[in-house]
């Protein structure tokens, strides 16, 4: 089976991942050695800081650096890691954020988030006014939603597709209540957030991959595979 690094910062010289081609393609060979194959390039983009035009310009000249040395049995996406703030909906199209040619789009929040009120209504807006498919980044990071069932499930019904990092599954606490998310549904979508070869370890992924089978069961991986896909594959 091949899997899917849906959430990665490996274009060289770009917001605060990889610092050079040579470490981005020593990454991606460290993720080939686990099947992941499959990988979306997906830099920071804080709408709070920058235009999408000046961001799009920027990532341009990063994939250039990269795409022409990849490995040949290598699939690859380009989005990006929305920070989602007020400023973003003064854009009329937000298109060029997408995982590639997709309506899916990576969004993430200040952790502190209870996904309720005004942050609630942002993922509401971008389904609704821009026609796109919120897909909420690193779960484990919003400590007030991860102690919310309720408000993962009412997400979840939304239509919101949940994401977690593979490197989140080590301490005891956390890595039972990802495993029971897993199990409810809610979390269908890993990323590596690899910024380099120690922050967001991508040899972690079979790991992860592995515990989530044997805890959880085979058909929870497939899930996981095949929404991933769906989502690389609208990207084309």
């Amino acid at each position: 089976m091949t899997y899917f690094d849906m959430h990665s910062h490996i274009l060289p010289q770009l917001d605060d991942g990889s610092k050079s081609v040579e470490l981005s393609l020593e990454i991606i060979n460290r993720l080939r050695r686990q099947n992941v194959n499959n990988i979306c390039f997906t830099p920071h983009y804080y709408s709070n800081e920058m235009s999408i035009s000046d961001f799009v310009s920027q990532r341009k000249i990063s994939a250039e650096r990269l795409l022409p040395n990849l490995p040949d049995d290598v699939n690859f996406c380009i989005g990006a890691e929305v920070y989602v703030t007020s400023y973003l909906f003064n854009n009329r199209d937000l298109s060029p954020l997408c995982y590639g040619n997709s309506k899916y789009i990576l969004c993430e929040f200040p952790f502190g988030s209870s996904f309720e009120g005004q942050t609630l209504d942002y993922l509401y807006r971008l389904q609704s006014n821009y026609g796109l498919k919120p897909v909420l980044t690193h779960i484990e990071r919003y400590y007030n939603l991860m102690a919310n069932e309720g408000a993962i499930e009412n997400l979840v019904d939304e239509g919101i597709i949940i994401q977690s990092n593979v490197g989140a599954y080590k301490g005891f606490s956390q890595k039972r209540k990802l495993l029971k998310y897993i199990k409810r549904g809610y979390i269908t979508v890993l990323g590596t957030d690899c910024h380099s070869l120690q922050r967001g370890n991508p040899d972690e992924y079979l790991t992860t991959i592995n515990l989530i089978k044997d805890k959880c069961g085979k058909e929870y991986v497939k899930d996981i595979v095949d929404t991933s896909a769906m989502i690389f594959n609208s990207a084309k």
